[in-house]
């Protein structure tokens, strides 16, 4: 009887030890194919900042009417900087502008393989309707621009939105914009442009250099970029991420956001609407996420604009075949609904959704939307709740924020429309607003084909091509 129990035991400790080595086999092969997606970062080779001024970049201040900040690169020392400048028309001739003088804040920046100092100095006095040429010096070293502030804003704000560009080049990115900022400049100038993370393939100056570069010289110093936090501007440290420090010495947001994430979390003010971003890339742990919820919920009902609009990176209903981010889903949708927000501009999932909110059968605000303008494109998913879907696609978005109305429209950047929504406004404050779909009989296009050539990819991209099959029947029927 004793040997039978010392048997059982032995089988039940071998049993145990072949589970244990199973699970730590399934651990290694799940780490090693992971690896460098949770830990990895690319490699920044080492560089040298020069003593002339670069990355002229101009962000707003909480007041988007007359608040402005010029951010700006240059050497490795700090040097006493300062920013002039001066009011411009017609009726004033070059040789009598009135040039005034602002201290500028400097400090250096280290990181992996190199350092720069980056300065900043802003305007809290800026008038609508009027023009302003300034004048960066660091040292012996100038550079210029210049600011217009636009008019009416109280009538009318109209903005570009891009989602991921992560772009590794550059080439693509490149001409896209060049075609994009033309058919901006033949049309209607935005008062600025926002993007939702991901601006940069990773955490490098070199890939910083190909986002500055891709916009054409003097875009960023001239139009007010309004941008969030992606992860890969974020640096991988083990099991946590610290974000590149050079993203917040060059985007100088407004310090509104909650305790240690000012300037990555923040909000600016329009007449017509309230514009709150929100670092998705930091809000996991138990502290921030109470902090975020908070400040969230206090940022969207402390508002007197008609219209609240809020960007993040990580989607909160994605579009991405196979993922979910269950902290933003179960978190702060419901804040997001609760709280009044009408219009979430979201990233990461590299294909396109657009989703309305469901009262019954009638289409109500929030308004979410993924999009992406990167050469790098992901397999999306076909759940209905997406009232539309795009794969394989470079988009822009045109946004036009009126007393009573917000119109939302999604183009390729050949010009030609793919969305095309428009929220009412209810009156009276109420929430929610109604929703228009303007782009029912807009057909969906699904370019995606990364298939590969192996028996497994093809059954994949036949299971692709039946489900956009029955996507399309479900949408003739309805």
């Amino acid at each position: 009887m004793r040997e039978k129990e010392i048997r059982r035991d032995k089988n039940k400790r071998l049993r145990l030890l072949i589970v244990l080595l199973v699970l730590a086999l399934g651990v290694g092969i799940l780490l090693k194919l992971r690896w460098r997606a949770w830990f990895g970062n690319p490699t920044e080779k080492p560089y040298t900042t020069a003593e002339q001024i670069d990355r002229l970049t101009l962000t707003p201040g909480q007041n988007f009417a007359s608040e402005r900040s010029i951010s700006w690169r240059c050497g490795e020392s700090l040097q006493p900087s300062e920013l002039l400048y001066a009011e411009v028309s017609d009726m004033i001739l070059p040789q009598e502008l009135d040039w005034t003088s602002i201290a500028a804040e400097g400090q250096i920046v280290q990181t992996r393989s190199g350092r720069g100092c980056y300065y900043t100095a802003s305007l809290d006095n800026l008038e609508e309707g009027r023009a302003y040429l300034y004048r960066v010096r660091t040292g012996s070293q100038e550079a210029s621009g210049r600011i217009d502030m636009p008019s009416g804003l109280d009538t009318l704000v109209r903005f570009i939105y891009l989602g991921d560009v992560q772009d590794p080049s550059g080439q693509m990115s490149s001409e896209l914009f060049e075609r994009l900022t033309g058919h901006i400049d033949s049309a209607i100038r935005p008062s600025f442009v926002a993007a939702a993370g991901d601006q940069i393939e990773g955490p490098t100056d070199e890939y910083w250099s190909v986002w500055y570069s891709a916009w054409g010289a003097g875009y960023l110093a001239r139009t007010p970029f309004i941008l969030s936090t992606g992860n890969h501007e974020y640096l991988k440290k083990g099991f946590t991420r610290e974000l590149d420090p050079r993203w917040v010495a060059q985007y100088n947001y407004p310090a509104n956001g909650p305790e240690g994430f000012e300037r990555r979390s923040y909000y600016v003010d329009f007449p017509l609407m309230r514009f709150i971003v929100l670092d998705s890339n930091g809000i996991n742990d138990p502290i921030a996420i109470l902090r975020h919820r908070s400040w969230l919920r206090e940022a969207l009902e402390s508002s007197g604009q008609p219209w609240q609009v809020v960007m993040f990176h990580h989607a909160v209903q994605c579009v991405r075949d196979s993922r979910s981010h269950p902290v933003m889903r179960y978190v702060y949708k419901p804040i997001l609904e609760e709280a009044g927000a009408d219009l979430i501009l979201q990233g990461h999932d590299h294909a396109y959704s657009r989703i309305t909110t469901k009262d019954g059968a009638d289409s109500i605000s929030p308004l979410y939307v993924i999009s992406s303008s990167s050469p790098k494109v992901y397999r999306n998913g076909f759940d209905p709740i997406h009232d539309r879907l795009g794969s394989g696609l470079q988009l822009y978005q045109s946004v036009e924020v009126r007393p009573n109305s917000l119109r939302y429209r999604s183009y390729l950047y050949s010009g030609e429309l793919y969305d095309d929504v428009e929220l009412l406004h209810s009156g009276s404050g109420q929430k929610p607003n109604r929703a228009i779909d303007w782009a029912r009989d807009l057909p969906e296009r699904f370019e995606f084909n990364a298939f590969g050539s192996s028996s497994k990819a093809q059954k994949k991209a036949n299971q692709y091509r039946e489900a956009i099959q029955r996507r399309a029947q479900s949408r003739q029927s309805n």
